[in-house]
């Protein structure tokens, strides 16, 4: 009887402590709603649909506002939705939401690199690699040195499909073609050289990439219930990736140690990603001392080496998807298609490659660069962020350590700034005088924040500069009695369809 009695006591206190220390939550804002259905170790994960989840959390953001929360697993997930709500948390209260949460599987495969740190460890890393790129041509002015490297490897890939076309050969996978004009750019960027199209080379960057896209996909449930790794037969990928990213790491390491030997990186004109980096390291180990610890932590050959690895699959892989969407929905909109290829003309002629500083004079094309993004929506969850301290947000409460989803789906999808959003209409993009527009209100697609993707501003002169080229010097229909499909399916991105498109050449 006793120690019943003594057990009722223990909980009563228990009981009271608990409605003592939750009186001020209780009082104050409350945390944000959540879908029926969450289940114990699952959360709501079953409740998603497994290829179209974007579909899933766009409704439940119509059900439950543009601030809501889910489990994943046993993990709270709160979800930002639309233009208001990501400004208030990712430019007015950038530095709470700048945190990265402990994401299983990048760190315990890849480590952690740039994408996944935070503090001042990411702040320091960020801050030198956007100069590195700057003095290499990615900036927001005329890039010169980057948009030469660019019209070589389109001058090259144009070759290239004229010679399948002498041959007979008029059917073209465009992200194939595109895939040597991207990787060699970001090759030069990093590594400060380029491989021959079609090399050995790069057909074994080419098959590591892919490798590991498709282990990622079959691997992103350990992200929130990291103990299936250990379900048979496989743990869903996550040893393979485990071997793959291993093998990787040693593939970067090995180039970074030959660089060391042969001290090439030390003449300051190899303007590469690794060249100075490495030149970084000696001045931090050099001056040891006198340089604030956190230097010490991001200048090292192993950050180096993952840093290398996360650029060449995020800048390669994104970049062939976006082109991808942009021709199936070019094929699916012949009209679309020749507004640009007539504007191009007119302004360019049919000799002059269109570069990116042209593009004021032909607006047309970027909207529809712009359009293609807003469409496909390749990242729409982007990276998750996490929060450092206990914040309010719509009027809800946003503890700390809160991860965080962009749900950049609803964003770029809203009919607020986007009338008849399923509907392909670049003309949304420009004003009564067929300019693009100064702001671009809710076209987010490389996030927003002082975490917004660093390559940016790459990214936007190759989608231009490459499909300007092409438009200018090819026609693309679709292959009689072939089925294309706009239906977008979500694996680690949103990725079109694999298909081939007919090319005539102008």
């Amino acid at each position: 009887m006793a120690g019943w009695l003594l057990l009722l006591i223990a909980f009563t206190v228990f009981a009271l402590w608990r409605w003592l220390t939750n009186k001020e939550v209780r009082d104050g804002p409350k945390l944000p709603p959540s879908p029926y259905g969450k289940i114990p170790l699952l959360g709501h994960l079953w409740r998603l649909n497994a290829t179209k989840p974007f579909a899933t959390i766009d409704a439940w953001s119509q059900q439950l506002g543009d601030v809501f929360s889910i489990y994943f697993g046993t993990d709270r997930v709160i979800v930002l939705s639309r233009n208001r709500v990501l400004k208030e948390a990712f430019l007015q209260q950038a530095a709470n939401f700048s945190g990265r949460p402990d994401l299983f599987v990048h760190r315990s495969c890849w480590g952690v690199g740039h994408v996944i740190s935070e503090g001042p460890v990411n702040v320091e890393t960020r801050k030198f690699l956007l100069t590195v790129m700057r003095e290499g041509g990615v900036s927001s002015g005329l890039n010169a040195h980057i948009q030469t490297r660019v019209d070589a490897e389109v001058g090259i890939m144009l070759n290239s499909i004229d010679e399948k076309l002498a041959n007979g050969e008029c059917d073209l996978d465009i992200e194939d073609t595109t895939f040597f004009v991207v990787g060699n750019v970001l090759t030069s960027m990093v590594l400060g050289r380029t491989y021959p199209h079609n090399s050995d080379e790069f057909r074994q960057n080419s098959a590591w990439l892919a490798k590991t896209t498709e282990l990622m996909h079959r691997s992103s449930a350990l992200t929130f219930l990291p103990w299936l790794r250990f379900a048979p037969p496989s743990g869903f990928g996550y040893w393979e990736m485990k071997r793959q990213a291993k093998a990787v790491n040693q593939m970067m390491t090995k180039d970074i140690e030959n660089r060391i030997r042969t001290q090439e990186y030390k003449d300051v004109n190899k303007i590469d990603l690794t060249s100075a980096f490495l030149r970084k390291i000696d001045d931090v180990t050099q001056n040891k001392g006198r340089k604030q610890e956190v230097e010490s932590k991001c200048y090292t050959t192993t950050k180096l080496a993952r840093i290398m690895t996360e650029m060449f699959f995020a800048g390669i892989q994104t970049e062939c998807n976006t082109f991808g969407w942009a021709f199936l929905y070019l094929i699916e909109h012949p009209d679309v298609q020749e507004k640009c290829r007539q504007q191009i003309w007119d302004e360019m002629g049919r000799d002059r490659r269109p570069q990116w500083e042209d593009r004021l004079k032909i607006p047309y094309l970027e909207a529809m660069v712009h359009e293609v993004q807003r469409c496909a929506n390749i990242a729409p969850f982007a990276i998750f962020h996490k929060t450092f301290k206990d914040t309010v947000l719509d009027g809800y409460l946003v503890p700390a350590n809160s991860m965080i989803m962009m749900n950049l789906w609803s964003t770029l999808r809203d009919p607020e700034y986007f009338p008849c959003p399923e509907e392909f209409r670049p003309e949304r993009f420009l004003d009564e005088f067929g300019a693009v527009k100064e702001r671009l209100e809710s076209l987010l697609p490389y996030g927003i924040g002082s975490r917004i993707c660093m390559g940016e501003s790459l990214a936007r002169i190759e989608l231009f500069v490459i499909i300007g080229a092409l438009l200018q010097r090819y026609r693309f229909y679709k292959i009689p009695g072939v089925q294309y499909s706009l239906e977008q399916n979500m694996e680690l991105t949103i990725h079109a369809a694999k298909y081939k498109l007919r090319v005539e050449k102008l």
